[in-house]
């Protein structure tokens, strides 16, 4: 009898495929574009970026970095964690609040460990995440990924014909990023990720019971889709981020993101860069679910399941 998991295997090879194509031909419609009278004026007119206001502050503070680094690092295992919860296979362990003493609940619920592990990282990831906003707002980085001008719609338009036609835009993202990425970030921070916290919030046990919907955006269906969908959307937006950082002058990128430097020839934010994936890649190994377990155990009451048992 054929595996069920055969089918999606032979979905994702075609739909991987027909992916393939369509970018081969979208490369080659921006660079015809390009070669054009038209397709010249418009990159000349509208390079990729526009001004920022003035006033707005350069770099990236060490808050920028410090935060930059701690999103990704709770980000990677609230993917993992997600991963999981979406096999909806037995979790290792169940966690219940206990009634007393710190983190206390009056009517705990029992949450599958993958669960409760996604629920932690969460609260850790939307932290960082106000601390962010906050000092963003204050500082007045704010306006470097905050569209302040039309201009910005033809500008990200230019960006993405000039990087589908290989080549990267001018401009130097320590004084200001190229309007398609900042369409990006704006909407990773503003739109996505307030959109992941509140399906997140409407999926767990915390959501009050009267804002409880059958159908409608509130409904546990609409919730469901939309936070799968935003799980595939961090993971789209960080394999692009990261390949056009290490693609468009790693060197210059990463020392400013990782250092707080503008110098393109420093090696020390490649070994910065090098020491936080390896930090992270402990961390992967290290917080596997008997670690999980052991943390679960300081603030809650923990049910251990035993090991299921082996096939054949």
């Amino acid at each position: 009898m054929p595996s069920p998991a055969l089918p999606r295997r032979r979905a994702a090879v075609i739909a991987g495929g027909v992916a393939v194509v369509l970018l081969v031909v979208a490369v080659l419609a921006a660079r015809a574009f390009r070669a054009t009278e038209a397709g010249a004026s418009f990159i000349e007119q509208y390079p990729g970026a526009y001004a920022t206001p003035e006033g707005t502050p350069d770099g990236f503070p060490a808050w920028l970095r410090w935060t930059h680094f701690l999103s990704a690092f709770f980000l990677l295992f609230i993917v993992s964690s997600g991963l999981h919860l979406r096999r909806r296979q037995r979790p290792p362990a169940f966690v219940t609040r206990r009634r007393e003493g710190f983190l206390a609940a009056t009517n705990p619920t029992r949450l599958g460990l993958h669960s409760w592990w996604h629920l932690v990282l969460d609260t850790l990831w939307v932290l960082t995440g106000l601390i962010y906003v906050v000092l963003l707002v204050a500082s007045g980085h704010w306006a470097r990924i905050v569209p302040t001008d039309l201009a910005v719609i033809p500008n990200a338009i230019s960006g993405a014909i000039q990087y589908l036609s290989l080549s990267v835009p001018r401009g130097d993202s320590w004084f200001q990023y190229g309007s398609l990425q900042q369409l990006a970030y704006f909407a990773t921070v503003f739109v996505a990720s307030p959109l992941a916290l509140v399906t997140g919030l409407r999926l767990s046990p915390v959501w009050p019971d009267r804002w409880m919907r059958a159908r409608g955006p509130l409904s546990d269906t609409a919730a469901r889709r939309t936070h799968s969908l935003l799980l595939w959307y961090f993971l789209a937006f960080t394999l692009v981020h990261v390949s056009l950082v290490l693609l468009t002058g790693a060197r210059s990128n990463l020392n400013a993101m990782y250092v707080g430097i503008d110098d393109a020839s420093s090696w020390v934010g490649v070994g910065v860069f090098a020491l936080s994936t390896g930090v992270m890649a402990a961390a992967w190994v290290l917080l596997r679910p008997p670690a999980q377990i052991a943390i679960a155990e300081r603030v809650a009451d923990v049910r251990v399941m035993p090991a299921a048992p082996k096939r054949g």
